[in-house]
């Protein structure tokens, strides 16, 4: 079975346009002697699944899949289907060489904006140390003539 991890985006819209697409060839029909709830029982203690969820319309593979998924990995899935189409073709359009500098890139960013943000608080200490010295020289000199009698 393939790591969860590698399931990508397209695949993922694929999978559902799939499934939107055969739902309707894909639900069973019951045998001419049960109907109803006995019927949706019999597919499920048939799947060992007693909880109540109805996937046992999807074929063999897809269910497997579904019971592999945790509530963490769907809503993962739902944001990465959230995403803009506009964004999908564009990195539809990179090959594998540009999607690894694109991750690359990414970590550059955040470096750099951590970086700034460090640098513009050494920049405002020592424009705060320049300014305290300067007022504390200049009051230090008018305490000194007071001292000595000059004011």
């Amino acid at each position: 079975m393939p790591d969860r991890k590698e399931v990508s985006l397209e695949r993922a819209r694929e999978l559902v346009r799939l499934l939107e697409g055969q739902m309707p060839d894909r639900m069973p029909a019951p045998p001419n002697t049960e109907l109803g709830e006995r019927f949706d029982r019999h597919l499920m203690e048939a799947q060992g699944r007693r909880d109540g969820r109805d996937i046992h319309t999807f074929p063999a593979h897809l269910r497997k899949w579904f019971d592999t998924l945790s509530e963490a990995d769907v809503m993962k899935l739902e944001r990465l289907m959230a995403v803009k189409s506009e964004t999908v073709a564009w990195i539809d359009g990179k090959n594998d060489r540009e999607l690894r500098n694109l991750d690359g890139a990414v970590d550059f960013i955040t470096s750099s904006r951590t970086a700034a943000k460090v640098l513009i608080w050494i920049g405002g200490t020592a424009v705060a140390f320049v300014a305290g010295v300067t007022a504390l020289a200049k009051n230090g000199i008018d305490l000194f003539s007071i001292v000595r009698g000059g004011r």
